[in-house]
């Protein structure tokens, strides 16, 4: 990919992870953005050293989109090798990390509950790292527990923030909800 291609995604990205409006998948990654915009940019040798480093599209969509779920506003100079590497290992072994974070937890209901006001110990453990953004969006995808705590936690901003960047990974993230199912159901 050109270096001004990777520009444009980079935009699409960061609209999407920062504009509640945007859909980076249903646009197909298109904005209003204008090529000559890059040129304009002093920050134009980040989106040359990814061309250079990257070469398909998908490699450079993943790079972008592991940094942008670490930093939502998210500036390319910023970004990290690391994050990409990091976020491939819980791709490669989605469902076994699943099944491990699981493992962890003494109960599902009281793993979900909220206490009042209070954040539910899933919550806490996702804040603490001792549980993935992925674990939370499959959790959330066969139990549909975020909208319970939309209605306990409406005034809560860490669950908001939360709530929202993975509303905004979901869209990205692809895994077998069969499976996941059945991995819950060793826990129940």
């Amino acid at each position: 990919m050109d270096p001004i291609d990777i520009y444009l995604m980079y935009c699409a990205m960061k609209a999407h992870f920062e504009n509640k409006g945007y859909d980076f998948i249903k646009f197909n990654g298109k904005t209003k953005v204008s090529r000559n915009s890059f040129y304009k940019r002093n920050d134009r040798i980040f989106f040359v050293k990814l061309s250079r480093k990257y070469r398909s599209e998908q490699q450079i969509r993943d790079y972008l989109l592991s940094n942008f779920i670490v930093e939502q506003k998210g500036w390319v100079g910023s970004f990290s090798e690391d994050n990409y590497n990091a976020w491939l290992k819980r791709q490669q072994s989605l469902m076994y990390n699943f099944e491990q974070e699981l493992s962890l937890m003494d109960s599902i209901g009281s793993l979900l509950s909220t206490n009042g006001s209070n954040h539910p110990l899933l919550l806490k453990k996702y804040i603490g790292k001792k549980i993935s953004l992925e674990t939370m969006i499959i959790l959330d995808e066969i139990t549909r527990f975020s909208k319970h705590w939309d209605k306990e936690l409406e005034y809560d901003y860490v669950w908001k923030d939360v709530k929202k960047i993975m509303n905004n990974y979901k869209k990205f993230l692809t895994f077998s909800v069969e499976k996941s199912k059945m991995v819950l159901n060793k826990f129940l």
